[in-house]
């Protein structure tokens, strides 16, 4: 059975303990139960946290940068729009490394800026034809064990606040939360 934004959700709410009911549904649209509108509040801000904490290795892609339209400030020359779906951008690169044993690092920098009339974020660098290699929000079956466990941990300790204002529990939950992120800090992935 493939693990799911409700399997990840039922699962917090199972550790959290309280004799909470289950929900139904996938992240944003849990039910209407109060864990549900709960959930819908905190599932993608946990997970981001978590996915932003040690760049895991799973979650990494790569795709070529999509210009603006903007004019870059100064000092830079290129405007990109960050990735749709990125938590972090790792690196932003050339489409093709002259030499891959002794690649030049490229400044950039991520701001915000107004595109069609929205306020959007964007990467600055001098690197015409850029590609990035970002962390991303893949689907929940593709996690990493270590990840799971620490984005259930950590949504536990945050449920426990917002449903029952247990703060010792959320206490206990985020302290063993952030070894399980300790953990996949030094991981093979």
């Amino acid at each position: 059975m493939p693990v799911t934004s409700n399997t990840i959700a039922n699962q917090a709410i199972q550790l959290m303990g309280d004799n909470q009911p289950a929900v139904t549904g996938l992240a944003p649209n849990f039910d209407t139960s109060t864990a549900g509108i709960a959930l819908q509040n905190l599932y993608f801000p946990c997970v981001r946290t978590v996915a932003r904490q040690f760049g895991w290795d799973y979650a990494r892609n790569t795709a070529i940068l999509v210009p603006s339209g903007n004019v870059a400030p100064f000092p830079y020359l290129f405007e990109y729009l960050y990735p749709p779906n990125g938590i972090q951008v790792r690196q932003v690169m050339p489409q093709g490394i002259p030499d891959i044993n002794n690649p030049l690092p490229i400044n950039w920098a991520v701001g915000n800026v107004i595109v069609g009339g929205n306020q959007v974020k964007v990467i600055w660098t001098n690197l015409p034809a850029a590609q990035v290699v970002w962390t991303n929000m893949p689907s929940e079956s593709t996690w990493d064990p270590l990840f799971q466990e620490a984005v259930v941990r950590l949504l536990a300790s945050e449920l426990s606040i917002a449903l029952a204002s247990r703060l010792d529990t959320s206490r206990e939950l985020m302290s063993s939360g952030q070894a399980f992120e300790q953990v996949g800090e030094g991981r093979d992935s």
